[in-house]
């Protein structure tokens, strides 16, 4: 182990247009890593980028763009640095792939990111994830992102996700009753995880605790966590009517939030 408070992990998250501490991060994807380096209480220095100095930091660092979900490569965060013992620090990408590292370079048997043998049911729950709820969250959250974003990035967000979606992609928002239906769509998902995670409760009295593997807190928290974060960060800043995360909370019997509660210790910003 090498990271130290005097040489800490070298966090690279998206800057936001605030200025406050608290307030600076709102990207789901680099969510899943603070959450995770908070949870396993390693030092960790965050260098916050706006859009357009994403793509030269990384080329800089000797990485390459990766395949994004509409078929446009790009530089992508999150990415962390870590220093090593001896020879070069290693250099991280993707938030599950930083987990795992995490884990291995950083052991701890009272905090891992993956318990025992969790790792192929944690790629499921992740797959689950981002196959039926997040592609209903990006309908819902990305067309509103610019409001948060710096002058320079705004105009970047608009022209990349315009081109890679052939259309302007604030048109991809719904509205009306097609907006009413999305929420209801998203609600079913979240009401298909809920009743898998009451699996949780058989032979324990009907008491399965309130995270992804029970009273364990795992890298599939994580992923949760960071999409509530990400939905309050953006929808706060919107006069809209869904009331976003307010919203999703109070669904099936508060779970959500009861999750949120469990995890705001490691919900910390630096």
């Amino acid at each position: 182990m090498a990271a130290s408070e005097s040489n800490p992990i070298i966090f690279y998250d998206i800057k936001s247009a605030a200025e406050s501490p608290g307030a600076k991060a709102w990207s789901p994807n680099t969510w899943k890593v603070r959450t995770a380096l908070n949870y396993k209480r390693l030092p960790y220095r965050t260098i916050y980028l706006p859009y357009p100095e994403i793509a030269p930091t990384l080329r800089g660092l000797g990485l390459q763009p990766l395949e994004g979900q509409v078929g446009w490569r790009a530089f992508t965060l999150p990415v962390i640095i870590d220093p090593t013992p001896s020879g070069p620090p290693k250099i991280i990408r993707d938030s599950a792939a930083i987990a795992q590292y995490l884990d291995a370079t950083y052991p701890d048997h009272e905090r891992p990111l993956y318990p025992g043998g969790s790792h192929a049911l944690q790629a499921l729950f992740c797959h689950h994830f981002h196959t039926r709820i997040y592609p209903i969250l990006q309908l819902l959250i990305v067309p509103l992102t610019p409001s948060i974003l710096d002058e320079g990035s705004i105009e970047y967000f608009h022209r990349t996700r315009s081109e890679a979606w052939g259309k302007p992609f604030a048109e991809h928002r719904p509205r009306g009753a097609d907006l009413d239906k999305t929420w209801e769509s998203l609600k079913e998902e979240f009401g298909v995880l809920d009743s898998l995670l009451q699996k949780n409760e058989v032979g324990r009295g009907g008491v399965g605790g309130d995270y992804v593997m029970g009273d364990k807190f795992s890298f599939a928290d994580c992923v949760l966590v960071a999409c509530f974060v990400w939905i309050d960060k953006i929808m706060a800043k919107q006069d809209v009517e869904e009331n976003g995360w307010e919203r999703i909370k109070g669904w099936h019997n508060g779970r959500w939030e009861r999750l949120w509660e469990k995890s705001e210790e490691y919900m910390q910003v630096d």
